[in-house]
Order: structure tokens, then sequence, then C-alpha cells
């Protein structure tokens, strides 16, 4: 059989994808993150909306690399940022008033 050399452009999108266990890895350690934040014993008013944004870093990684978001059209990743970011903002706009 004759072998098809591969191009550059095929080369270049393959080596974009992020190992799937590098991101297990950044995931388990956001995650002890949380828990040390919540051992630390402060109060929790001060610490729920930086758990609330870890948590959302982490399910925005879930998204992108297990849900394959960050490989598809934009239009499907601005389906998951801007009701989040939008949400945010809401909370945020709560919290101040």
């Amino acid at each position: 059989m004759a072998q098809v050399p591969h191009t550059s452009t095929e080369h270049a999108a393959h080596a974009r994808h992020t190992s799937p266990v590098l991101v297990f890895v950044i995931l388990t350690l956001f995650t002890l993150i949380e828990v040390g934040i919540t051992l630390l014993g402060l109060p929790k008013a001060s610490i729920v909306p930086v758990l609330l944004a870890i948590a959302l870093v982490k399910a925005s990684l879930v998204a992108m690399y297990y849900m394959h978001l960050r490989y598809e059209k934009i239009i499907f990743t601005l389906i998951f940022v801007l009701p989040t970011l939008f949400a945010v903002f809401l909370v945020t706009v709560l919290m101040i008033g």
C-alpha cells in the first residue's frame, strides 16, 4: 500500500487537541483547591463567590474539552458562554444591590 503523506494542516489540527488526562489533572487540582478553601474556616459570605468562580471554570473546562466545544464552530461556544456571562452579571448585580 502506498503511504499518503500528511499535510501540515492535518498535523496542526491534530496537534491542537489537548490531552484529556491533562484536563483531568487540572480539574483535580481545582477540586483540591476548593476543598482547601472550605477547610480554612473562613466566613461563608467570603468563600462562596470564590467557590462559584472555580466551579464556573471547571464547568467551562468540561464543556470545552470533554464535550468538544473548543473544536466546534464558534456559535456553539457562544451558546454556552453568553448565558453564563449573563448569569454572572445578574449574580453580581444582586450581590451589590
